[in-house]
């Protein structure tokens, strides 16, 4: 299968109209669900970015991986989130480079396609917890603003420099949402219905 619509590669004829400000949302997505759409949403409307990019990553450094689901799912997963959203392209730039996903390497990619864009990274508490122990962070912090929401805390405190976004408690991640559809439970509402249909369909994690 291929999937093309709302998906973003790294190419420059995407960027003859350079824009103003662009928000990057990354994560792996494995698969999309409600609270990551409250997120998106929450930034998209709070920051007003002329372009809104999901970024999913091929394998973070920072987290465990097993090869339960191959990358095309988890795209079209998010493209069909991104048209329920109504808003946000899928950036393919650290799909395409595949191997360990370093944000500074992705990040110095994508500033020489974007030009003078301002640049808004997406990160969590417990991602915000960490970034000492991310790739060159200190470089990384002169080409983004970091936008930090807050994850399993009612207030998120910031160092200088970033932006904090509030955001209602969401308890739902998506290993619960794999763990759910491995016992037969119902996931209604936990992800963006056509996202729910889609995984019904193709049978996705079920074992």
């Amino acid at each position: 299968m291929s999937y093309t619509k709302n998906r973003m590669k790294i190419n420059k004829s995407n960027y003859l109209n350079m824009t103003q400000s662009v928000v990057l949302y990354g994560g792996q997505f494995n698969p999309v669900h409600t609270a990551h759409a409250a997120v998106a949403s929450e930034v998209y409307h709070t920051l007003k970015p002329d372009r809104f990019l999901f970024l999913p990553s091929y394998m973070s450094p920072l987290k465990a991986h097993r090869s339960e689901l191959n990358t095309e799912h988890r795209v079209h997963m998010l493209e069909l989130a991104a048209a329920e959203l109504g808003f946000g392209e899928v950036c393919l730039a650290e799909i395409e480079r595949k191997g360990e996903s370093y944000t500074y390497d992705t990040i110095r990619a994508l500033k020489s396609e974007l030009g003078d864009a301002d640049l808004y990274f997406v990160i969590g508490t417990d991602q915000y917890e960490q970034l000492d122990r991310w790739y060159h962070i200190e470089a990384l912090k002169e080409l983004v603003t970091f936008v930090v929401v807050n994850r399993g805390k009612a207030e998120q405190e910031i160092e200088a420099g970033m932006i904090g976004v509030q955001i209602p408690r969401i308890d739902i991640s998506s290993s619960l949402i794999r763990e759910r559809i491995k016992n037969n439970q119902t996931i209604e509402v936990l992800v963006p219905r056509k996202v729910e249909d889609y995984i019904r369909e193709e049978r996705l994690y079920e074992s």
